[in-house]
Formats: C-alpha cells, structure tokens, sequence
C-alpha cells in the first residue's frame, strides 16, 4: 500500500480551533466529506476532508460529538469553522458540492461563501465523463482506486486503505480546480459558472425526516390500482419503522420496486409471498410480518396520503415553454455546450411564468445571457 499523506486528525475542541487559524490564513481549501447513507437510518457525515493551502486535515465528527443515540450538537462541535469557511475570501474547491453542502448545513449549520464546483465547470466545458476520478485522470494523468466507493465510513476504526482513498479525493482538487478555472475563462464561461457555483451553495440542508407522501415518488406507485393504494401506504410505512428499528436504510432493507410488487400482488400467504422472489434472509426475518401488514391493509385499509397534482401550465406558458426549450436546444447545439449552460432550468422556470417584463429579476440568468440572448428572449415569449 502507498503510504498514507502526511495530515492531521481533528478529535477534539483544540484541534478545531487549530483548523480554524488554518483555514482563516489559508488562500484556498479543498473539501470533500465521507458520508453513511448506505447503512444508517439517520445518515451522517462520518468524516471531512480538507486541504488547507495544502497541509491536509481529517476531521472526525464521531470524536467531536459522541456516536451514542444521544450525540451532542454537531452544529456547536465545529462552529469555529463556520466563518472561515463562509468567507467569501477563502475560495473553497469542491467537486459534485451539492450533496456536500446539504450534509454539512444538515449536521453542522456550516456554509461555503466562496464554492468553486469543478464537476460544475467540466459539465460546462461539454466533458461527458465529470466524476472525479475521471477528472483527476483527464488534467493529472492519474488514475485513481474506485474500492471503496461504496465504504461503510461509520465503522471506526478507518483502515489506511479508506483514508488514502478518502484523502486523494482532496489531494488533486486544488490543481484540477486551478486548470478547469483557466479553461473556463478561455471558453469565456466565468459569469455563467459563477451563478452555477452560487447555485450549488445555497443548496437546502437535507430533511432525513419521513413523508408518508413520498411514496408517490416510487416508480409504479402511480400505475397501482386504486385498491392498492392503501397496500402501498402500510408498507410503506412499515419498510420505515423497520429500518428506524434496525437503523438501516429502508430502501436498503427492501427496494422500491419489490415494494410495489408486494403492494400490486398483494400476497395473503407464504406460498403467494415466495412467488415474489425476495430475497431468502428478508424473508425468514420479515415474512410473517409482510402478510401481516399486507392482511391489515386489505382488510381495514389506512389513510393514503394525498397524491401530488401536476397542474397543467395555462396554454400560454405551455407554449412559451416549448419555444425556450427548443431554442436552448439549438443554441447549444450551435454552441457546442450542454442545454444548461444556455439557459439553466430555474432561469428557464421563471421566464416561463413571468415572461420577459422583468427580464433583470430573473435568476440565474446573468447580465452576459442578459445582453447576449435578452432580445431572443424577448421575442420568444411575445411569440408564444
């Protein structure tokens, strides 16, 4: 194994406050954070990653806040970061930083003031393949491990292997970061990325709170007969007090589309129940159970949560849509960028309701889309 990077841990009040003076004189900060969604009911963020100027830190939330049932705030154990890392004087490098910046503002209340994007920026440049290590391997010709992509990050303790991954993802960002800036001012791209950046900033912190309503997201739950419905809801319900239970993620426990066939068929006996081909382990543990709910369901059906409506745009704004959406297509086409570049969706969304009277409130549009395409704009929607 390559030896791990020279860094720092962070487990303790002291060394968040050495964090702190580090990132407050710091001219940049690379940021990544290792999160457990795929094995905790409530996810967390189980660890964070920073390349400070270039000295590198860890910082271990479960040594800050407890990983007992009762944690203290997360919020409190890292505050003193708070206003370096909302500086907008400290440019702050991440890569796919929506994800990142809800888990933080989730757990610990912590913003980016400064966020530059590079899974943004190379999505600007037109590039097909923006993972990060697919980035990594286009600017620095490296090619990085993909192991441990699936880790469970709340074990601890952290085997060397899943730190060298973890860190790596820290290690090279500054320098793509620096390259894909220069190649976004040469394609001239600066404003437009900006507003993307922002966009990614002021992403929402992460409700792990449970919506009965959601169930109508699953695929198929639309499709349900109507005396199913009722079927769906109770499982639904019931796949989410179990995996609060068990503190596993539900959709791990079952998945959404096994979910919609025990609603859909609707099995009242063992011999029904194996027809459906879960998996063996799942059944023996939670098969009573399943016709059970499914039994309760058809006999005394619950409450099933209002299905979202989807209004029908007024023909006028139906039109207008479909004249934007046409344009952006072509104008990128012609651009050679992607469709978002043009025009992005929250843009798109407001000039489709409100036109172009106030073309200078729109947001996301840019004073550059402004005066390039404002005319274009303008026409189209008179149009429609």
């Amino acid at each position: 194994m390559t030896k791990l990077p020279d860094h720092s841990w962070v487990r303790d009040a002291s060394a968040v406050l050495e964090l702190a003076a580090a990132l407050a004189d710091a001219p940049w900060v690379a940021l990544d954070s290792e999160s457990n969604s795929m094995f905790a009911y409530h996810e967390r963020v189980c660890l964070l990653q920073l390349n400070v100027g270039g000295q590198l830190w860890l910082v271990d939330p479960f040594a800050l806040t407890g990983d007992g049932p009762t944690p203290q705030a997360g919020a409190e154990a890292l505050a003193p970061l708070a206003a370096p890392l909302a500086d907008p004087k400290l440019r702050v490098w991440v890569h796919g930083g929506e994800y990142d910046v809800a888990c933080l503002k989730r757990d610990f209340s912590l913003t980016l003031g400064n966020l530059f994007d590079t899974q943004q920026a190379a999505s600007f440049l037109g590039w097909r393949r923006t993972g990060y290590a697919a980035v990594v391997e286009e600017l620095c010709g490296i090619a990085l491990a993909k192991e441990h992509t699936q880790h469970d990050w709340g074990q601890r303790p952290i085997d060397e292997f899943a730190l060298g991954y973890a860190l790596a993802d820290v290690v090279h960002l500054p320098e793509i970061g620096a390259e894909l800036v220069s190649r976004i001012q040469d394609a001239d791209l600066d404003e437009e990325l900006e507003l993307a950046n922002a966009s990614v900033a002021r992403a929402a912190a992460h409700d792990n709170s449970f919506d009965p309503a959601r169930m109508w997201r699953l695929k198929g739950a639309g499709e349900l007969r109507k005396d199913r419905h009722g079927v769906l809801a109770a499982l639904y319900t019931w796949r989410d007090k179990m995996g609060r239970e068990l503190d596993y993620p539900p959709g791990r426990l079952i998945a959404n589309q096994p979910l919609i066939n025990l609603a859909n068929r609707a099995p009242t006996d063992h011999a029904a129940l194996r027809r459906l081909r879960l998996r063996g382990a799942f059944m023996r543990e939670h098969g009573d159970a399943l016709l059970e709910v499914v039994a309760n369901a058809l006999e005394n059906p619950p409450k099933v949560p209002a299905r979202p409506s989807r209004e029908r745009l007024p023909a006028r704004e139906a039109s207008r849509a479909k004249a934007l959406k046409q344009w952006r297509r072509e104008e990128a086409e012609r651009r050679e960028l992607p469709p978002h570049v043009i025009l992005p969706p929250r843009a798109l969304g407001w000039l489709v309701s409100e036109g172009v009277d106030r073309l200078a409130e729109c947001p996301e549009l840019g004073q550059k889309r402004a005066a390039r395409y404002g005319e274009t704009l303008r026409q189209l929607c008179a149009e429609s």
